[in-house]
């Protein structure tokens, strides 16, 4: 019984790490998206001058917030399935 309730937590834990990939994935290409929307629609050198550290601002925050979801899903898988080793390990 508790080397099932261990799988059965690593299952759901693959299945958390990978939302947290994908969601993760789907935020960092909207802010990569809004950051070239940023420096296409700069009209003028100047203007493109502006826009690009702003641009690149947005990419770092994606990569940020991208980095942020995958280690916080990744927490969890790991926080479940040591819930599960330890309730395993007390029966």
């Amino acid at each position: 019984a508790g080397a099932r309730l261990v799988a059965e937590a690593e299952q759901k834990a693959a299945g958390i790490r990978q939302q947290g990939e994908s969601l993760a994935a789907s935020v960092k290409r909207t802010g990569y998206l809004q950051a070239d929307s940023l420096t296409a629609k700069a009209q003028g050198p100047i203007a493109q001058l502006a826009a690009k550290p702003a641009a690149d601002q947005l990419r770092k925050q994606a990569d940020s917030k991208a980095a942020g979801i995958i280690s916080e899903a990744n927490k969890r898988a790991d926080d479940l399935v040591a819930e599960a080793k330890r309730k395993a390990g007390q029966k």
